[in-house]
């Protein structure tokens, strides 16, 4: 047959998965060799071995060639005269006991029911007498026995009492020179028995030194007054491997007087076997036996295609009777394609003697040749493009086709002619499957060459099964006599294929046209769908774009605004170092009055330009909805409200608030800043009156307001040194004092914690502090000292 389109059609495929059925080498090689036969005959031949095997494995479970070996080349060693070894020995037995095995077994069968396993079992040779030899001669695990003959059973009996006198004597010596051997012990070297003598001492005992240890402190001595039973021992041995050669000669020349008798075994039981695995194969693929033909019909009820897996799709199929050539139409992965596949290779695997995935009573036809066209078989080493490949496949194909007709005699070529569908005696035994035929080229050419290729096909009467999507030729199918057109399944609720098989008449035509017509216009709506959906999604895409650029656009207006807040306020913190420095400079050398003033007024000028900036928004997206801002009635803080800053003592007012309420922005005499709001307490109206009214009436006659010095609320000494910083603080403190102030912070930072102690140790000694401790975590913890003043 056609190899290229037994390979095309998976054949080999299949014929792999009936090989690992097989028990061994022999009868997978067997399976391997396995082609489909044009002759009818042969083909039910080989059906009815496959039914009797699948019969017998129901009947016996032991049903098999057992532990069989391909011992061929075993058999022609042998022949040669050649010896062979206990494990080949081994493998021979194995086979003649199969081979005795399944002949038992083949005799015990009806002849009526099982008539060609009887007579294959019949005609298997049964050696049993070299079966007996070879189990008296090799154990199982591959020794020679005592028992294979009289001289070797001898020969050991001395060996053992040889070696059993130089072990005593050995063991003597060891004991008597104990204090000169590295260990009390007896071993062997070059099969010899020495003993480990230390090298200092190697002249206190006489012998023959056999070898010495790498590091040369042992030196391994045989005694002199063993060296002739060692040699005795050593003859001794070497007559026995002298009598197991004899021995091991002999059965293998008894086996190779029977080679040709057990080669026979062999290729019996591979035979065997082979049915058994076809069986075997059937039985797992759920297969039947199909019923067999040479006039070209087909009928397939349910068939499957085998190498499928998961849920196959069965389809039914008929041909020969009322036409020859089918045209399957239909869309794409509809299942066109596996359809032609699978009356193929179903065809194949009946003359190859195998069961068909089918329902039973299915009917296969036997063909004289398959070929097949399928699938993209583009040619890269001839530089052939898909269509060029597949058009010289199918020159190929036509080229057999015109040889085979011009073979047939004129009684065939008059029937021919005497009607166009044509008698199935008058139809060449060739079956054709040509996948989208005519494709992957212009579609008004290629529909042309396809008609033309099956109009030949046609008039040589040749059994032909194509698939093609051209709606030319559905009409070509439909006009001439002998082609009906098929085509696969389509759902017209989901306008989905359902992968089923059926034949069309002139109205099926016309319902697949429309159903591509509804295809062509669903594919159009799907394609428009994707583009409008491609569009919104750019859309949104730039949507979000415009959003993040202008929060990052607003990021940076305000992380402007906050730099130049920042340095706005580094200024002020530079002008009121100065201011302190200028009042204690006052102090001792009594500045001016308006100097002091000017300053002053400095000061709150620049305090007054700092503004508090609002953190920007987030964009709000639609799929996340804006949140309402929190009410204000329940009492939260708000611009103007009175409060009291806890870590100062002193009232002060509200003048901004954080985006998320969590700072305040607050004025307390003539300065502003931030405060955490967990570091205030709002005052109502009545509380704030009675603590003015308080802190009208002082305890203690403070000096005026002008003429205090004012200072800032915390003193800043991070990176000075120990010395520096305690003269600064004892003049900070003064000044606070005089300012008024009830508490202030000292900012040392952590550190080492040698700055914190030792301003520590001098507050805890001050004579104007009345206490002093860490501040809240958030406000810097042990970095800043919190100092209560005295009044």
């Amino acid at each position: 047959m056609h190899e290229k389109s037994i390979v095309t059609l998976e054949y080999p495929k299949i014929m792999e998965k009936v090989a690992r059925e097989a028990a061994f080498s022999a009868s997978k090689e067997l399976v391997m060799e396995l082609q489909p036969t044009p002759n009818l005959d042969e083909a039910r031949r080989r059906l009815a071995y496959t039914t009797e095997a699948y019969r017998l494995i129901e009947l016996r479970s032991d049903a098999g060639v057992q532990g069989a070996r391909d011992i061929r080349s075993h058999l022609a060693r042998a022949a040669r005269e050649g010896v062979l070894t206990p494990s080949d020995l081994l493998e021979v037995l194995a086979t003649i006991q199969s081979a005795i095995h399944v002949a038992h077994l083949t005799e015990k069968l009806d002849p009526q029911s099982f008539p060609l396993l009887h007579e294959l079992g019949a005609g298997i040779p049964q050696r049993s007498h070299l079966a007996r030899r070879i189990e008296e001669t090799i154990s199982q695990e591959g020794e020679v026995l005592d028992t294979a003959s009289p001289a070797l059973r001898k020969l050991r009996f001395d060996i053992r009492g040889a070696n059993q006198r130089l072990q005593d004597r050995l063991r003597t010596l060891v004991h008597d020179f104990g204090n000169v051997l590295q260990e009390p012990i007896v071993t062997i070297r070059n099969d010899r028995y020495v003993i480990p003598v230390k090298a200092e001492h190697r002249g206190q005992v006489r012998g023959i030194v056999q070898d010495q240890s790498s590091s040369g402190a042992t030196v391994f001595i045989e005694p002199m007054v063993v060296v002739e039973l060692n040699n005795r021992l050593k003859e001794l041995q070497i007559e026995e491997r002298q009598e197991i050669e004899r021995i091991l000669r002999q059965l293998s020349i008894e086996i190779g007087n029977e080679a040709d008798a057990l080669r026979l075994d062999v290729e019996l039981l591979a035979e065997f076997d082979l049915h058994l695995a076809k069986a075997r194969y059937g039985r797992m693929m759920r297969a039947t036996e199909p019923r067999l033909n040479d006039a070209g019909y087909m009928n397939l009820h349910n068939a499957r295609h085998p190498l499928l897996t998961g849920k196959v799709v069965p389809i039914n199929f008929h041909l020969g009777h009322e036409f020859f050539m089918v045209v399957i139409t239909g869309p794409n992965t509809g299942g066109k394609t596996v359809a032609l596949k699978t009356v193929g290779l179903l065809t194949l695997m009946a003359q190859a003697g195998l069961y068909i995935p089918a329902d039973e009573h299915s009917e296969i036809a036997v063909f004289e040749e398959v070929f097949a066209d399928i699938g993209d078989e583009q040619s890269i080493e001839q530089s052939l493009s898909t269509f060029s490949s597949h058009m010289s496949h199918i020159i190929e194909i036509l080229r057999r086709i015109e040889e085979e007709s011009k073979r047939e005699t004129p009684a065939i070529r008059g029937k021919l002619s005497e009607t166009l569908v044509g008698t199935p005696e008058s139809r060449l035994r060739a079956l054709v499957l040509l996948d989208e035929l005519g494709a992957g080229t212009d579609p008004s050419e290629g529909s042309a060459l396809a008609r033309a290729i099956l109009t030949f096909l046609l008039e040589r009467h040749v059994t032909t099964i194509a698939t093609t999507h051209y709606s030319e030729l559905k009409a070509f199918a439909h006009e001439q006599p002998g082609v009906v057109n098929a085509s696969v399944e389509f759902d017209v609720e989901t306008l989905s294929p359902t992968y089923r098989f059926k034949f069309l008449g002139s109205a099926g035509v016309r319902m697949e046209n429309l159903l591509e017509g509804l295809q062509s216009e669903r594919k159009a709506l799907e394609d428009e769908r994707f583009h409008l959906g491609m569009e919104q999604v750019e859309a949104e895409y730039q949507r979000k774009q415009l959003e993040q650029d202008r929060y990052k656009l607003e990021e940076q207006r305000v992380q402007i605004l906050n730099e130049a807040r920042a340095q706005a306020q580094r200024e002020l913190e530079e002008v009121q170092r100065a201011l302190a420095k200028i009042r204690v400079d006052t102090s001792r050398v009594n500045m001016t009055r308006e100097r002091l003033g000017e300053t002053r007024q400095q000061v709150r000028n620049l305090s007054e330009n700092l503004t508090p900036v609002p953190a920007p928004r987030r964009p709000v997206t639609k799929a996340e909805p804006e949140e309402r801002e929190a009410g204000t009635n329940e009492g939260p803080l708000q611009i103007g409200d009175t409060v009291r800053v806890l870590s100062f003592g002193q009232n002060a007012e509200v003048v901004g608030l954080s985006p998320d309420h969590s700072e305040a922005e607050v004025q307390m005499g003539a300065l502003r800043f931030r405060v955490s709001v967990d570091n205030i307490e709002r005052l109502s109206k009545r509380q704030a009156a009675a603590q003015e009214r308080r802190q009208s009436q002082p305890a203690v006659v403070l000096p005026r307001y002008e003429d205090r010095p004012e200072v800032a609320m915390q003193l800043d000494m991070r990176g000075w040194r120990v010395e520096q910083a305690l003269e600064e603080l004892d003049t900070y403190l003064n000044d606070a004092v005089m300012s008024g102030m009830p508490s202030v912070r000292i900012v040392h930072g952590k550190g080492t914690g040698a700055l914190r102690s030792a301003v520590r140790e001098q507050l805890a000694h001050h004579p104007l502090v009345k206490s002093f401790t860490s501040a809240p975590p958030r406000e810097g913890g042990d970095g800043v000292t919190i100092v209560k003043l005295s009044a």
